[in-house]
């Protein structure tokens, strides 16, 4: 394993990367892995640790380069939008695909929460350019009746804006196709966020998956004992979302 960081963005905003360490018989790195960018919760508030290195380290062990993004929150969100952040890092990632030895093909996202927001504001306002998948865990979508008005409250400047991050309402059959998990007794981001974003990826016609666990905390990440947060069957999203994505990928170990 590599570790490297870099920073992306008018704001500077810190990229963690975990790399595979293979070489070729030419000296360099083979340039045929996966990339992951990780974008952790935090209710555009801050940037939950527990969603971090934990998930970016279980996808490296699977080969896949992970790259955890510590976007604007708080105050620094009037003076650089994250989804303008994640954008800066996608075009990064292409730019230099041959240095981080990946594949510019295989490309996707994964957020967690307001982290979800963020990647879906990305595969639907910016239509996800340059990435060919997202996972959503427990997503904030909607600023409607069952939203998560801090995340919107934190992100937003006007009813203006309120209206555009509203994201079932931003999906168009350019979407890339998406797998979704959340738990039905979510008590702070509503599982009907998670059920809009796949109804209206369904009615355009975009591939996904949903998983639906009967019961975990917001915030349970990995689900395992490193975080705080022992739940065994919602943990099983991971192969889930690892064996979709090394199908999307058309990639093996």
């Amino acid at each position: 394993m590599r570790k490297a960081e870099f920073t992306v963005g008018r704001l500077e905003s810190r990229v963690t990367a975990y790399l595979v360490d293979d070489l070729t018989p030419y000296g360099g790195l083979h340039p045929r892995h996966g990339a992951l960018i990780v974008i952790p919760g935090g209710g555009y508030n801050h940037v939950s640790a527990r969603e971090s290195d934990p998930v970016a380290l279980r996808f490296l062990a699977h080969g896949v380069n992970t790259f955890i993004l510590h976007y604007p929150v708080g105050d620094d969100i009037s003076r650089e939008k994250p989804v303008d952040t994640l954008e800066a890092l996608v075009d990064h990632l292409v730019e230099h695909a041959q240095e981080y030895g990946i594949d510019p093909g295989r490309i996707a996202i994964i957020g967690f929460s307001a982290g979800g927001h963020l990647a879906a504001s990305y595969a639907t306002l910016r239509r996800g350019r340059n990435i060919s998948a997202m996972i959503l865990g427990y997503p904030v979508i909607t600023s409607g009746d069952k939203a998560h008005t801090g995340s919107f409250d934190m992100l937003c400047q006007s009813e203006e804006e309120r209206r555009l991050y509203s994201l079932e309402k931003r999906v168009d059959s350019s979407c890339v196709p998406t797998f979704i998990f959340h738990s039905a007794d979510d008590a702070t981001v509503p599982v009907d966020n998670s059920l809009l974003f796949a109804s209206a990826l369904a009615e355009n016609g975009v591939p996904f998956e949903l998983h639906i666990y009967p019961c975990a905390r917001h915030g349970t990440s990995v689900g395992t004992d490193e975080v705080g947060i022992r739940n065994p069957v919602f943990a099983g999203w991971f192969d889930n979302a690892l064996r979709w994505l090394f199908d999307i990928w058309d990639y093996t170990e």
